[in-house]
């Protein structure tokens, strides 16, 4: 798996949040360029609350799913209100040295009683490239959580079961246990015992388990809590990843900022080397920047093990202060670095990032996504309201949100190459000009009104 390189293509959104229905490519799908060593960046753009967040949260969905991890209670307000059922549909590009896949994996969400609700269906399937052109599509597994038949197609089914009778009860097992834990039933890791111990599923076996590998070490989902975590200043989490030549390592080193921490010694290595990566672009990005840890010592940890007393410092020269004193958007900018340069050298790599923008000066934004999609290798998805990337991406680079829930995403049309998107994209919310609206017109006179209504309401109170 770790040759494998996995590309998301497109992301279609059904009755999900505040989208009825919309579509996003990403632009080498788009153009039908199938190169998969070069970065692909989609900015998503749109006035608060269009749909731009649905994405991000559609991403973190698809980890979750993908990981075969437990989707929380809350996962229910995702569903698209009176409507029973949100889906989500994905295309993958999965390539090695001897294989070539576009794969296709939707998942849908089902409402029943009052405030439950269940992963309903799950469909997988694929096409190959071969001799130069790709074949018809197959299904690898069909699940649905209503039917008798533990998955679909029987032929697959049978590939599992006809030479070993207890994966059948295996398999029925899996399923249960997927309803019950609102788990992937495809991507479980009970389904994953069975499918990876089958010589004659193979190949399918293969194309699941590189969509693992993919969401457990690849697929990097910053959301708004990230963020706030930072502006709290109470904790930074470092999301990181680290190879080398056998094995990669992932994962969020959550550390005090208001006081030292106590973390393993572990820990505090694995810190030490991803502080050491990030320091070489940090300094470039911010100069004469750098961060490091002080050792405070050892200490017992609460479990009563040896832990070592750290905090994070930033050093600029021969001046030190601690990090929680630097703004918010340079701590953001490190909590994210050590993915940022994964991104930036390995294509495998996506990461999806809300309000990119937040807290980081909009000149060092454009240079960091225009470097990036320079000379980059993996895929970037974020959010943004500073308009700066508009004048720094291709056309195809970027996605606008409309005021129309049955057709959330949209490229500009009429674009010429010597054209200012960003003076496009004010133009067209003033004056339209596109396939839908991109902007809900507000009335600066009813705003100032209201203002000054809800004034005196707080003062006859």
């Amino acid at each position: 798996m770790h040759n494998t390189i996995v590309r998301v293509q497109q992301i279609e959104i059904i009755n999900f949040k505040n989208v009825e229905t919309g579509t996003i490519m990403f632009p080498s799908f788009l153009k039908q360029d199938r190169s998969n060593n070069k970065a692909e960046i989609l900015g998503l753009y749109g006035q608060n609350g269009s749909g731009k967040t649905a994405l991000v949260d559609a991403m973190w969905l698809l980890k979750m799913a993908l990981t075969g991890e437990k989707l929380p209670s809350t996962t229910i307000d995702y569903i698209l209100q009176n409507s029973p059922t949100s889906e989500l549909r994905f295309i993958f590009n999965i390539e090695n040295q001897e294989e070539k896949y576009l794969v296709y994996y939707d998942i849908e969400l089902s409402k029943f009683e009052e405030d439950k609700f269940k992963i309903s269906k799950e469909n997988l399937s694929f096409k190959r490239f071969y001799n130069g052109e790709w074949k018809s599509k197959a299904g690898i597994i069909e699940y649905d959580s209503n039917s008798d038949i533990i998955f679909k197609p029987i032929k697959n089914f049978k590939l599992l079961t006809a030479n070993n009778s207890n994966n059948h009860i295996e398999l029925g097992v899996s399923k249960k246990l997927a309803e019950k834990n609102i788990t992937s039933f495809i991507f479980s890791s009970e389904t994953e015992e069975i499918i990876k111990n089958s010589k004659s599923f193979k190949e399918y076996s293969n194309i699941i388990m590189a969509l693992k590998y993919y969401a457990n070490l690849n697929l990097f989902i910053f959301k708004n809590d990230h963020t706030g975590i930072i502006n709290m200043n109470l904790f930074i989490p470092l999301s990181f990843r680290i190879s080398d030549k056998t094995s990669v390592t992932q994962g969020d080193l959550v550390i005090e900022l208001a006081n030292p921490s106590v973390v393993p010694e572990h820990i505090y290595n694995v810190a030490k080397k991803v502080i050491n990566q990030m320091n070489i672009v940090l300094e470039t990005l911010i100069p004469g920047l750098n961060i490091d840890i002080k050792n405070h010592g050892k200490q017992l940890i609460k479990d009563g093990s040896e832990g070592i007393r750290i905090e994070l410092i930033s050093v600029r020269g021969k001046f030190c202060i601690p990090l929680k004193y630097e703004s918010e958007g340079i701590k953001k900018i490190i909590s994210i670095l050590s993915t940022l340069i994964a991104l930036f050298n390995n294509p495998s790599v996506c990461m999806v990032v809300d309000e990119f923008d937040a807290g980081i000066f909009e000149y060092l934004l454009g240079e960091i996504l225009q470097i990036i999609n320079d000379s980059g290798k993996g895929q970037l998805i974020f959010t943004s309201h500073n308009l700066r990337p508009l004048e720094m991406l291709d056309t195809n680079s970027l996605v606008f949100t409309t005021t129309n829930p049955q057709n959330r995403y949209l490229r500009f049309a009429h674009v010429k190459s010597n054209n200012n998107l960003r003076n496009l994209y004010y133009r067209s919310i003033n004056l339209g000009g596109q396939k839908e609206n991109i902007y809900e017109e507000t009335n600066s006179f009813e705003i100032g009104r209201a203002f000054r209504v809800a004034g005196r309401v707080i003062d006859e109170n």
